[in-house]
């Protein structure tokens, strides 16, 4: 008799095979997937590109925002910030390594423009490309928040939406603090940091709104305490939303109005003023007050005929 050979694969120990062999397959892909930092996707390849803005050189701090976030989404942000180290030459890591390194600076290359992204074709990791970008385009600052430092002390509404105006603004704040962010602080004043740095957003948002709002903002002043920037916000952007509805209200009325004086002035009238559809009078008659004759209608004398006399009689 035969002796059964178990012919099942192990990896790491585990069964691979017979009542709960594709379950742990699936559950391993989707570890790998999602917590493997050399893991690549069927669909990842080298000319992919993983932000719509291009690096130009003037736009460094959006376009390294979201590169970061999208390296992040793809786990390959330790390559970058030198978390995943370059392993040992000759090591199974080390192939692995290269070949998700060589991935990511393929990714990095594509989003710079073509003008700049010469420069920067020898590198050869991913986190020395990406230091020498920030040293080439991140690291004169001064200009930068000079710049914007001076466009949030200028932004007005104008003629744009409350919504539009908000936006802009928000992502000089954001472009701020990227740069000069609020250092973490646990003793008892960072609360009052936090609150200043508040209430001079609140005081730019109000001085920028336009002049058709100087009803919310005085009583957006007068409160105790003063609301968050983005309460007052919600505030004003709600008395936009009123003014709008009253404006399409108004329109609507109006034009109802000019449509139905419109289908009145169409109706024909007669020279003394009076409408046509209340004439009595035939145009016969109009022809004889015209000429200053009378007409008389009678029939025939003896009654024989159906034929009708005129008689013309002046006046």
């Amino acid at each position: 008799m035969e002796e059964e050979v178990d012919t099942s694969v192990t990896r790491n120990g585990r069964n691979m095979t017979g009542p709960g062999a594709v379950a742990e397959i699936t559950r391993e892909s989707a570890y790998n997937s999602n917590g493997d930092p050399f893991f690549l996707h069927s669909s990842d390849h080298p000319g992919m590109m993983l932000v719509t803005t291009s690096l130009t050189g003037n736009n460094y701090l959006t376009w390294s925002r979201s590169m970061k976030i999208a390296l992040g989404v793809k786990l390959k942000l330790g390559f970058v910030d030198g978390r995943i180290a370059q392993p040992d030459e000759g090591t199974t890591e080390f192939e692995l390594w290269t070949r998700v390194n060589y991935m990511v600076i393929s990714w990095i290359l594509n989003s710079i423009s073509k003008e700049i992204a010469d420069a920067f074709l020898y590198t050869t990791t991913a986190k020395e490309l990406w230091d020498k970008i920030a040293e080439r385009f991140g690291e004169s600052n001064g200009p930068l928040l000079y710049q914007i430092q001076r466009d949030i002390s200028s932004i007005t509404q104008g003629n744009e939406s409350v919504a539009m105006y908000y936006t802009r603004l928000k992502r000089l704040w954001d472009e701020l603090t990227c740069l000069m962010p609020i250092p973490p602080c646990t003793c008892g004043s960072a609360k009052a940091v936090v609150d200043l740095h508040s209430f001079n957003r609140l005081m730019q948002f109000l001085m920028g709104l336009s002049d058709c709002y100087d009803n919310i903002r005085s009583q957006i002043l007068v409160m105790e305490p003063l609301p968050s920037v983005n309460r007052a916000y919600s505030l004003v952007l709600r008395v936009e939303k009123q003014r709008e509805v009253h404006t399409a209200f108004n329109e609507s009325k109006d034009s109802s109005g000019l449509f139905a004086k419109t289908q009145n002035t169409n109706q024909p009238y007669r020279r003394d003023g009076t409408n046509r559809g209340n004439n009595k009078k035939t145009d016969m008659g109009r022809k004889e007050e015209e000429s200053g004759e009378k007409t008389i209608l009678s029939r025939s004398p003896k009654g024989y005929s159906n034929r009708v006399y005129i008689q013309s009689i002046g006046q």
